[in-house]
């Protein structure tokens, strides 16, 4: 069988890795295609500087599902001394550590489809056209030097959206579009200039925690339309929820109407109250009014208390978060877009303790505010002024982060995914990305026939999963996924028996 992955990040690693471990090395010719230098790598985990940290425990990060520690044995065999002193079950270890994991995890992959004969082709470009093969039972693939290849399945592992230029700043001199590499993005910058980021998210605290790093003097603004940072992540702690569970949820749902958002909002609450913990601290966190430094002063506080709410939150939303998303209607998963969405991303992608008092000491120093309410940004003589519900401010640079609110097809991915709804094999999904079947995350067919051998991963599947991003959920993804080729396989096998 030929299978080709496209996009050679951790996604595209891990589906990989998933493949050898059932035993595919000598059953499958894999071809990756990925134009850049190193497989594994991507602007997360690229080399840069050491102040980006994993916003996950290093017990918790790796690319296989059933082996959690699989990078912090990586570490503690690490030939640097440097690299192994955050081998520790609890360091946020660098973000480049995890790129080097992931180059070296798909050596190793390397090594062994060679020694079964059959070497891994990698393709240093961009795939840009998928549509049928000549016998409709396999998938044509054309990469962006004109090459055009047929395979028996494919997988799109194209990462993520890149930041969006929202305000049209484009060419601004000013302007920063894409922070990373931050290393790069740093050193162009005057000590003393007022630097604003565009956006709270995760990516805003890696350029915040880079100025910081590179002794920044100057003011910081973070600025985005609603001011939410991350929220704090505390020690693990093995939770184990008792109320929202998969089975009250479709309990919920087989009443008449439907699941309902409320319905979820009691389950959780009922959820907090059986761990003893009162349910209106989740109203705080939809309290549009409380200022963002307040709110992470509050969470930081509550981190380290040991306040259980947040893990108790994480473990539930990993647990039935793409149960709860099937059940509900396109009504209900607007309104929770429209209300709910950022709350909860802010809260399922936390920050390291050590980040957040950083961040707030920088606050509590007068270098460093963040502001909600953004609703403009445009070009004077001066540099750019920024406007906000209660401000506005020129800033000498502004560095963006901002993205858009419905997971869009990654830009380099743009012409590959126009390509297969153009070709029948699949639909834009009204909630991002393209739409897939959920048991095995395989295109949907825009006539609903037969589905074609192509599989989603990551953010292309958002709008039939919501949450996709973290490593946990796409390693889970890349094992079903696997299966099913597994499975072809073998099938495949059986019917050539004599």
């Amino acid at each position: 069988m030929e299978f080709a992955i496209i996009g050679g990040g951790a996604t595209g690693v891990s589906l990989a890795d998933a493949l050898a471990r059932r035993g595919l090395t000598r059953e499958l010719d894999l071809t990756i295609y990925e134009p850049e230098k190193e497989i594994g790598q991507g602007n997360a985990y690229r080399t840069d500087l050491s102040s980006s940290l994993l916003n996950g425990e290093i017990e918790f990060m790796s690319i296989r599902r059933a082996e959690p520690r699989h990078f912090q044995e990586w570490l503690s065999r690490h030939h640097d001394p440097r690299a192994r002193q955050h081998s520790l079950s609890g360091s946020f270890a660098p973000r480049h550590l995890f790129g080097d994991y992931i180059s070296d995890s798909f050596g190793r992959l390397e090594e062994a489809w060679q020694a079964s004969g059959r070497p891994i082709e990698v393709i240093p470009q961009s795939a840009v056209h998928l549509s049928l093969g000549a016998n409709s039972e396999r998938v044509r693939l054309a990469a962006a030097d004109g090459s055009v290849r047929e395979y028996d399945g494919a997988a799109l592992c194209v990462g993520t959206t890149a930041s969006a230029d929202v305000y049209g700043l484009a060419g601004n001199a000013r302007y920063i579009d894409d922070p990373y590499p931050l290393r790069v993005t740093v050193e162009t910058i005057e000590p003393y200039e007022h630097v604003t980021v565009l956006g709270t998210g995760l990516t805003a605290v890696d350029v915040v925690l880079a100025l910081l790093h590179q002794d920044h003097r100057g003011p910081i603004t973070m600025a985005s339309r609603r001011g939410l940072l991350p929220g704090v992540r505390q020690r693990y702690r093995q939770l184990f929820a008792s109320v929202l569970t998969e089975a009250a949820v479709l309990e919920a749902a087989a009443a008449p109407g439907g699941l309902s958002l409320a319905a979820v909002l009691r389950l959780m609450n009922a959820e907090l109250e059986a761990h003893g913990i009162a349910p209106e601290i989740l109203n705080r966190e939809v309290d549009p009014t409380e200022a963002p430094a307040d709110r992470l002063t509050r969470h930081v506080d509550l981190a380290e208390r040991g306040e259980v709410w947040h893990p108790l939150l994480i473990n539930a939303a990993n647990d039935v978060i793409e149960l709860v998303w099937s059940r509900w209607s396109d009504a209900e998963r607007r309104t929770f877009l429209r209300d709910y969405h950022h709350v909860f991303q802010s809260l399922l992608h936390p920050m390291p303790m050590s980040t957040a008092t950083r961040l707030l000491s920088t606050i509590r120093a007068g270098q460093l505010r963040v502001i909600g309410g953004v609703r403009n940004v445009t070009a004077t003589t001066d540099g750019l002024t920024v406007t906000a519900r209660e401000t506005s401010f020129t800033t000498d640079t502004l560095i963006n982060t901002a993205k858009n609110n419905k997971p869009a097809p990654p830009t380099a991915a743009s012409a590959l995914c126009a390509s297969v709804v153009e070709a029948g094999l699949g639909r834009y999904d009204p909630f991002g990305g393209l739409t897939i079947d959920t048991a095995d995350n395989r295109l949907i067919p825009a006539d609903s026939s037969r589905p074609a051998p192509v599989f989603v991963l990551g953010q292309l599947a958002a709008g039939c999963l919501y949450y996709t991003s973290s490593l946990g959920m796409i390693t889970r993804r890349a094992e079903m996924v696997a299966d099913h080729v597994a499975a072809t396989v073998r099938s495949g096998a059986r019917r050539h028996e004599p």
